[in-house]
């Protein structure tokens, strides 16, 4: 029997040994599994955000470009010019008297055509006197001749009756040019301008009557910098309105008064203001089929102008050399080709080889 209490007693032991083992082991795999699992949740977190946040916050940088062309290139200097008839003329009071106007202002006259006069009573009344004087002469001259030849009259009587009418006609023709000089004639075909003096209005020798001037032949006068002169010829190619013509004047010496080089050229125009100031372009310099691009793609490294190119989707560093420029427009002499393509905005922070996407204006506004 006692035998038997100590078997029991060890089982009892046993069972409770193997109790407190089990309970060691599942407390230590408690923790492990925990720190299974969140390794587990950590890297799948970790690798859903790094593949989908990450590349939407670090897009590629957007540039606008434009397949470089070839264009023609015109270099220009604007300056300003007024424009003036290139038949005009004002027409001066050589005698005193009062004014009739005949012809209206505006109205168009030919050449030869009586436009205003200066009424004078004096000379008036002086041209009867000598046309009467010229008969009185005439008559007495041609009744004393015939007596010569009866010996009632000598011969020089004759002459003195002859020069009598000789110098009554001087003075008819005196008389009659003073008439003459109180009208007015158009010397050419044009338009009559405006009148400095009202009708009936007093006039004296030496004031200004009236202004003519012909719209059909204008010319616009402006001044030039003479620093320009080694490349300016007249023929030169010259923009008026948007018309092309050629300069017509040019005076290759420095006015005192305005310090640069006169110079004119004709145009036509039917609707211009006489007197108004105008825009001229003076073409200096012109290229043909020639590489043109922005102005605004070019910037400077070390003082050298540069561009950025796009190849397969990577910036392209290239080194130019330029040409004439006008405007936002410049040549580009070496260093590009047709159908490359330029980066002419959003050149700020790019580097070669750096990847880029291309921006469509036309794409993204529809």
């Amino acid at each position: 029997m006692c035998h038997h209490s100590i078997q029991l007693q060890k089982s009892v032991l046993g069972i409770q040994f193997n109790r407190g083992q089990w309970r060691s082991n599942y407390y230590w795999q408690i923790p492990v599994l925990i720190i299974a699992v969140i390794s587990i949740l950590f890297f799948i977190s970790k690798k859903l955000f790094y593949s989908k946040v990450t590349p939407e916050s670090i897009p590629n940088k957007l540039v606008e470009v434009e397949p470089i062309k070839s264009h023609n290139l015109q270099q220009t200097i604007h300056l300003l010019g007024t424009i003036h008839p290139k038949h005009a003329t004002t027409l001066i009071a050589k005698e005193s008297g009062m004014l009739d106007t005949l012809i209206p202002t505006g109205q168009k006259v030919t050449k030869g055509t009586l436009i205003a006069k200066i009424n004078n009573p004096d000379l008036e009344k002086n041209l009867q006197l000598s046309l009467s004087a010229v008969e009185l002469a005439k008559a007495q001259y041609e009744r004393i001749t015939p007596l010569i030849k009866s010996g009632y009259v000598s011969t020089k009587e004759v002459e003195e009756k002859k020069q009598a009418w000789i110098d009554a006609q001087k003075e008819l023709s005196k008389t009659r040019i003073e008439l003459d000089n109180l009208r007015f004639y158009a010397p050419f075909d044009g338009i009559i301008g405006a009148y400095k003096k009202r009708e009936g209005a007093q006039v004296n020798a030496g004031e200004s009557v009236v202004s003519i001037y012909d719209p059909s032949a204008l010319v616009v006068d402006f001044d030039i910098p003479c620093s320009n002169l080694a490349t300016l010829n007249e023929g030169q190619p010259v923009y008026v309105l948007g018309k092309r013509y050629s300069l017509s004047h040019l005076q290759k010496m420095l006015d005192e008064d305005t310090h640069m080089c006169p110079a004119d050229v004709d145009i036509q125009c039917d609707d211009c203001l006489i007197g108004a100031t105008t825009s001229v372009e003076l073409l200096v310099a012109e290229k043909n089929n020639t590489i043109v691009i922005p102005f605004q793609a070019i910037f400077l490294r070390n003082s050298k102008p540069f561009v950025y190119l796009v190849k397969k989707g990577k910036i392209v560093l290239a080194s130019v050399k330029t040409g004439l420029q006008q405007e936002d427009k410049i040549e580009i002499v070496e260093g590009l080709k047709a159908g490359q393509q330029l980066v002419t905005k959003g050149q700020e922070r790019l580097y070669p080889e750096m990847t880029v996407d291309i921006y469509h204006p036309a794409t993204s506004s529809s």
